[in-house]
């Protein structure tokens, strides 16, 4: 059963513990790389006047690409799979699960502090970068509209790959190997072909859900080819968030983890 003030606690303790770890703060300087690019462009800019550069358009391929087609996939696997992971291997999960605390408990607070930081991370880092290529852009509406579109995108996604990757997490012991097979060679590939096919990838309803360029001519993302609907893309991906998250709490109700898995 949930228990709304032990969920409150361990959240409590998880978020705090995570967002100073050293991992929080090495992800967090990887999701400004774009914004590093951006700098570097404005100082060419600056020293050669003559060259030009379009920073909103560079922004679609090199910060979408980098947050959509790869960082909140990484960074969803490695918190996703640690929820349970990390206790296996610092060896508490035994002390976790023979608490009075539930597991169901267990499972929602310390995936919601994983899943909060997550967000801290890649929003964080999506609104940065946004900022640093169009902050002379920012008083106009549809630039802010954007920006809004792209962090809720973000939220949706990393609520999918989180649930996703969590499930997968106390599923295997290899999450990692599966989670990275996964990333860079089903969704990859799968979402080359055309029709139907693209819809078995979860990147799929990601891609549907992302603007075009501020022109309207060209997508955030290559590769787009045939999206769906946005009312369809969104009820995917929050219908992906909720019944991975259902399978992982049922799964570690019902999963025996031996001392020789802490090991």
């Amino acid at each position: 059963m949930l228990n709304g003030n032990n969920i409150k606690t361990l959240f409590s303790f998880f978020f705090k513990t995570g967002i100073r770890s050293r991992r929080a703060k090495l992800f967090f300087l990887v999701s400004l790389i774009p914004t590093v690019i951006f700098v570097i462009v404005r100082v060419v800019a600056l020293v050669n006047p003559d060259r030009h550069f379009s920073l909103p358009g560079l922004y679609l391929q090199v910060g979408g690409v980098f947050y959509f087609q790869l960082f909140i996939q990484l960074l969803c696997l490695f918190y996703g799979s640690a929820v349970i992971s990390d206790e296996l291997d610092n060896k508490t999960l035994v002390y976790l699960t023979t608490s009075p605390v539930s597991r169901a408990s267990i499972l929602t607070g310390k995936f919601l502090a994983h899943w909060v930081i997550s967000i801290i991370i890649i929003i964080g880092g999506i609104v940065i970068s946004f900022v640093m290529a169009n902050f002379s852009k920012l008083t106009q509406v549809e630039y802010l509209e954007k920006l809004g579109l792209l962090s809720g995108v973000a939220f949706l996604a990393i609520s999918a790959y989180s649930a996703l990757f969590t499930f997968l997490g106390i599923l295997m012991k290899k999450s990692i190997l599966v989670g990275l097979f996964f990333i860079f060679g089903w969704e990859s590939v799968v979402q080359l072909f055309p029709g139907t096919t693209q819809k078995l990838t979860v990147n799929h309803y990601i891609k549907s859900l992302l603007p075009a360029n501020l022109s309207g001519t060209r997508s955030i993302l290559p590769f787009r080819l045939q999206s769906s609907p946005a009312p369809e893309a969104i009820v995917t991906l929050v219908f992906i968030a909720l019944i991975f998250l259902c399978l992982a709490a049922f799964l570690f109700y019902k999963k025996e983890f031996l001392l020789a898995d802490q090991g």
